[in-house]
């Protein structure tokens, strides 16, 4: 299928995947090309500055198309023509380190309606520790698949990539909402029960778990060099991936994987892209283990992601059946597993052998005040044949303390 064919395939599905409020007539979902880049360091002056250096960018390219923002301090919805082209350098050289940057500015008509062009970022605070930082924009999908928009899109990614020096990322086809979008979550699983390609990103609710690892891929999966020391480092992350004919590109401070020469819908009627299947078979031991969950509560018992469907989603490409299920109706709170049938436990670098989410081991102990729900400790999910993964230390801001030999113990079958 050529890319012109592909894009044509996208672009016959609109009426499908783009939601209408009957209330104000506005578009409030939709999919978009969406790219997500988590990094450590947001409190400090250096990487602020390669932060305005992202948004400068994004700003020259595709800033005429922008309309409105978010007021940093009242976060009141205001015209972009109000604020300068400097205002967040101005606003950053006001803050300590103490502080958090949260900063948003969109191409729709108001708050109510989704923007084609988005770009957004929150980051970390000087007295949290390990908390992450992340810088995401949007951009019409289609600038994915016309060679000139590529090739300004290609050079903003690169761009991010070399400035913010991220941990992990990913950018490719996602279902965009708008800013609030808390109650359009059910439209959001809705869509992913369809396109199976299709990322779900919320970068307040990612953020969380963003240290911990991956949540998944995308069609272009980021990974930094901090976090390929879970696999041995660089050299043998990308021995690792050729295990899967995985073939990551490398850059200066990590590799980007990509996964076909276009991005994909993956309609679930159809067989999941291939490429997809093997990038994530190559970053699963990067993946986090114990994601929790990509949704809020129900309100009035429409369906959101909890803790369970999150779980499956994540796991969409380890095999088939898993994702979307066959109803929602009997399925756990938590993620689905079945009590192992004897202790297994895996040493870094050895093989799996039992399909299963494993922790590291010895299990840290549950803490007064802990629920069910609390699991301490690092986790992965791993298939016949992944490699166990190093456990790596970090610091309070994702400073490099060690990479040690680890032992991991399957806690449930899969």
């Amino acid at each position: 299928m050529t890319i012109s064919t592909e894009l044509e395939k996208i672009e016959s599905l609109r009426s499908d995947f783009e939601y209408i409020d009957g209330d104000t007539d506005g578009i409030v979902m939709t999919v978009g090309f969406v790219a997500s880049f988590y990094f450590w360091g947001g409190h400090t002056t250096t990487t602020r500055l390669a932060l305005a250096e992202c948004f400068d960018a994004y700003k020259e390219a595709y800033g005429a198309s922008l309309k409105w923002a978010r007021d940093p301090d009242s976060w009141d919805a205001i015209k972009l023509s109000k604020i300068t082209s400097s205002s967040f350098r101005d606003y950053i050289k006001l803050l300590d380190e103490d502080d958090c940057i949260e900063w948003y500015e969109s191409s729709g008509n108001d708050p109510d309606e989704v923007g084609d062009y988005v770009v957004s970022c929150l980051t970390e605070r000087g007295w949290q520790e390990q908390h992450i930082s992340c810088f995401q924009f949007q951009v019409p999908f289609a600038h994915a698949f016309e060679t000139e928009k590529w090739e300004v899109l290609k050079s903003l990614l690169a761009r991010c990539v070399e400035r913010l020096v991220p941990f992990h990322g990913v950018a490719g086809l996602a279902a965009a909402t708008i800013e609030q979008g808390e109650d359009w979550e059910p439209e959001a699983l809705d869509l992913a029960t369809r396109y199976r390609a299709l990322s779900i990103e919320d970068m307040v609710a990612d953020l969380p778990h963003a240290p911990d690892g991956l949540k998944g891929i995308n069609w272009l999966t980021f990974v930094g060099d901090l976090l390929t020391e879970r696999l041995g480092g660089p050299k043998a992350f990308a021995t690792y991936c050729q295990r899967f004919n995985v073939h990551p590109e490398r850059y200066a401070n990590g590799f980007i994987i990509r996964a076909g020469d276009t991005p994909q819908l993956g309609p679930v009627d159809e067989p999941p892209p291939e490429a997809y299947v093997r990038a994530n078979a190559a970053i699963r031991p990067l993946r986090n283990g114990k994601y929790e969950s990509m949704g809020s509560g129900s309100i009035d018992g429409e369906l959101r992601f909890n803790r369970c469907t999150s779980d499956l989603w994540i796991r969409r490409f380890d095999g088939p059946g898993i994702w979307p299920p066959a109803s929602f109706a009997g399925l756990p709170r938590g993620p689905v597993g079945t009590e192992p049938a004897k202790k297994v436990r895996i040493e870094t670098g050895k093989p799996c052998v039992v399909h299963g989410r494993y922790r590291k081991y010895p299990l840290e102990p549950a803490q007064p005040g802990d629920g069910a729900d609390d699991i301490r400790g690092p986790m992965v999910v791993l298939l016949p044949g992944d490699l166990a993964p190093f456990h790596v230390t970090l610091g309070p801001h994702g400073e490099f303390v060690s990479r040690e030999v680890a032992t991991w113990e399957l806690v449930a079958e899969l």
